[in-house]
């Protein structure tokens, strides 16, 4: 092969010195041109002016002239000057010579040469004295027929070409060779096929066909992506899922696990920027939660949830922010890092300081404790009059902790039932045996026994307790030919009834639980539900519980005949009313009292329930009530208006069944953003537990967090449109399905299972 350049060599006017006489009349002719075209002026000033980008534009006479000319297919020379405005697109002219006339050419070429090219390459055009190509700038992309190590050049695109060298010969050389090459590239050539096939459509209609092929095939490895996220499956996964569709004719080159954690992270960066976007602009009032815990790696994460109300949803929402590695668990430490994650998805600490109106979160010492360098402590000194709370499952766990501390033989009770914890639970030889000779319901029971009124909440101390109960003359056959001790503790009927008295007491803790933890409970149905338990418990106390009332025919029945019960003063019952009345007192102390603010905050909230409100002391207006409202303004952080106030009164106290007011009404929605628990933290812990498994322990903090905000805020599958992700990857540079550009995978190849298949 030749010179690249050869041929434009041929095509251009000769500039050595052995051809000037051939071209001696075109060469006076052109200097008569530049004569007219670039009028004597000090050399620096020239440089100036190329310098400034000055434009030749023709004179409105020479226009019009040139105009008539056109018409009239008349030649003439066109005369310029020089207009220093800025460089604007001109309708086109009527032939090529006149478009030459309004362009500022490359500093090496004239007109006759800047004619002669843009004549031979078709593709070619000048903008501010650098060369393009047309086809490639409205093409500016191959699409499907992309390939690897092929690029449409980025500075012909946008008219970048510039001539090297440092005298005018070289310079003229140096985009000869640009031209041919760019002319004889595969990239161009491959332009140039796009072109014929559009003959028939534009090419903007063209593009948009391709881009729309190629967002297809990018949208179908998005949902294979986002339905292994929401299945909790790993992303390798893909590697299969993309090989069945390009065995059904779908090929695309997103098919490996590094593309699908990529993918991944797009998705949950998108759905993070829309979410907390509109949180914002409605200027939401929010909740913060947090809560820490350990991955399967032992990492200390913390995890972040926002509860914040909005328009289009009757009640408030709670939002999954994100879960964060802790290389400290100082509160410091963990404030930094609540504040800086807030701060990335867009809450800035002035629109925490106008819309942040409470914090919860459990009751462990760095965050909740009562030193002054808490988290609460630094929130509060960053965010004044919002509300800490402590979560009220944790408290009502402490409760029956504190109870149980203060009684002995509770203590007593609770080491026999973590003795039978340890042994079906430690030794798969004692566990093995057991299963070989009790009955497959009774295994279920026995399997199910963990620790009674241990680091757990109430309704897993239930479950053990239950499982006791359930499985309790299978335990003393076992215990009495291989634990005689144990065997004597279960024959003790006064270890029956206080089991049975357990089993009532946590019966009312599990439900206060159960439904403390139910997204629809607020502050005030909290404070209701809690009140109710213990008026249970009270009732409990002076009269006899639901298992209580069994005991004397359990022991009569079939069941429990092979039991020799006795009542041994060894083991002494549990103090009954003592145990209850230490219960209802911790309770009040832990759950009903605020120790937080001097006057309860629900003396305020109950302004807005006028099913609280003292009727014999209301009237319209109500002015302590008036007063109150003053207060409630600034914990809410939000405007009540007195006349919706007043109308809200007047109404309640003339009937039960009214309208109420607008700001009455988002009013209530704030109260109830307060979250009471963070049981949707320890639900966000679980959910962790299902994705890092001892499998994928290899994955960051930070997939893990990626996946679990697709698992947690994204649609479901069939509600989801992967359409707007695939563009806003597509905007960030990266590549397509349909881009062939990669290396190609490598493929097994199993010789030994081939050959049997070309037996003849």
């Amino acid at each position: 092969m030749g010179d690249p350049g050869s041929e434009m060599i041929e095509s251009v006017p000769p500039a050595g010195p052995e051809a000037s006489e051939a071209t001696t009349d075109e060469n006076e002719d052109d200097i008569q041109f530049v004569s007219i075209l670039f009028p004597k002026m000090p050399k620096r000033q020239g440089d100036f002016l190329r310098f400034l980008n000055v434009k030749k534009v023709k004179t409105d006479t020479e226009s019009s002239n040139n105009k008539s000319q056109c018409e009239l297919s008349k030649s003439k020379e066109p005369n310029f000057k020089y207009v220093e405005q800025p460089i604007t697109e001109e309708n086109p002219s009527c032939s090529s010579k006149e478009e030459t006339d309004n362009l500022v050419l490359p500093d090496c070429w004239n007109e006759k040469q800047a004619l002669m090219f843009t004549e031979q390459y078709k593709w070619l055009e000048i903008k501010e004295g650098k060369l393009g190509c047309k086809d490639c700038s409205a093409v500016r992309h191959l699409g499907s027929k992309a390939e690897k190590h092929v690029h449409v050049s980025k500075e012909w695109i946008a008219y970048l070409v510039t001539p090297n060298g440092s005298n005018k010969t070289t310079r003229q050389a140096s985009l000869r060779k640009k031209i041919r090459e760019h002319d004889v590239s595969k990239a161009h050539g491959k332009i140039q096929d796009l072109l014929k096939e559009s003959i028939n459509d534009s090419i903007s209609n063209l593009v948009h066909k391709q881009n729309n092929k190629n967002i297809d095939a990018t949208v179908k490895v998005f949902n294979t992506v986002y339905s292994l996220v929401k299945h909790n499956r790993p992303l390798s996964d893909i590697e299969g899922a993309v090989e069945l569709q390009e065995k059904n004719g779908e090929v695309n080159c997103l098919n490996t696990r590094y593309s699908a954690t990529r993918i991944a992270e797009h998705i949950a960066k998108e759905m993070k920027m829309k979410i907390f976007k509109n949180i914002i602009e409605e200027n939401a009032k929010i909740c913060i939660i947090i809560d820490e815990a350990s991955t399967v790696s032992k990492k200390s994460t913390l995890v972040i949830y926002l509860q914040c109300t909005v328009h289009s949803a009757p009640t408030p929402v709670m939002l999954f922010v994100a879960l964060k590695e802790l290389m400290s668990t100082t509160a410091e430490y963990i404030f930094n890092t609540v504040l800086s994650t807030l701060n990335d998805c867009g809450f800035t600490d002035e629109y925490l300081k106008a819309n942040l109106i409470a914090f919860c979160s459990d009751g462990a010492n760095t965050v909740l404790g009562k030193k002054k360098s808490r988290v609460a402590t630094k929130l509060l000194e960053n965010f004044p009059k919002i509300i800490i709370w402590n979560c009220l499952n944790y408290r009502l766990h402490l409760s029956l902790d504190d109870s149980i501390s203060e009684i002995k033989q509770v203590n007593h009770f609770k080491l026999f039932l973590d003795k039978i914890y340890s042994i079906y639970h430690q030794s798969n030889k004692n566990q093995n045996k057991l299963l070989e000779t009790v009955a497959k319901d009774l295994e279920i029971e026995i399997i199910k026994i963990g620790r009674v009124m241990g680091p757990r909440w109430a309704a897993c101390s239930l479950q053990a307790a239950t499982a006791v109960w359930h499985a309790y003359p299978v335990l003393y056959m076992h215990f009495s030919n291989s634990h005689s001790g144990l065997a004597k503790r279960l024959a003790n009927i006064n270890f029956l009834q206080d089991l049975a008295l357990m089993i009532d007491i946590l019966e009312e803790f599990s439900l206060l639980s159960t439904a403390l933890q139910s997204r629809s409970t607020n502050i005030q149905k909290a404070q209701k539900l809690i009140k109710r338990t213990i008026r249970a418990l009270e009732n409990l106390k002076i009269g006899t519980g639901k298992h209580e009332s069994q005991i004397e025919g359990l022991i009569k029945s079939d069941k429990f005949k092979d039991i020799p019960f006795n009542k041994n003063n060894k083991f002494n019952a549990l103090p009954r009313s003592m145990l209850l009345e230490n219960i209802i007192e911790h309770m009040h102390l832990r759950l009903v009292s605020d120790r937080n603010h001097n006057e309860s905050i629900f003396d305020y909230f109950d302004l807005l329930e006028s099913s609280a409100w003292p009727y014999e002391e209301v009237t319209s207006p109500w002015i302590a009530g008036e007063k109150k409202l003053f207060h409630l303004c600034e914990i809410l952080k939000y405007e009540i208006d007195l006349s919706d106030f007043r109308e809200f009164v007047n109404n309640n106290i003339k009937s039960n069944n009214v309208s109420i007011p607008t700001t009455i009404q988002k009013a209530k929605k704030i109260v109830n953003t307060i979250a009471i628990n963070n049981a949707e933290a320890e639900r966000g812990f679980n959910l962790m537990n299902i994705i890092c498994t001892r499998v994928r322990n290899s994955l960051t903090i930070d997939h893990i967090s990626d996946l679990m905000t697709i698992n947690l805020l994204g649609k479901e599958l069939t509600d989801w449109d992967a359409t707007p992700f695939v563009k806003s990857w597509s905007n960030c540079n990266h590549r397509l399905a349909t881009d062939t550009r990669v290396r190609q995978k490598s493929t097994k190849t199993y010789e030994n299972q081939l050959a049997i298949w070309n037996l003849q």
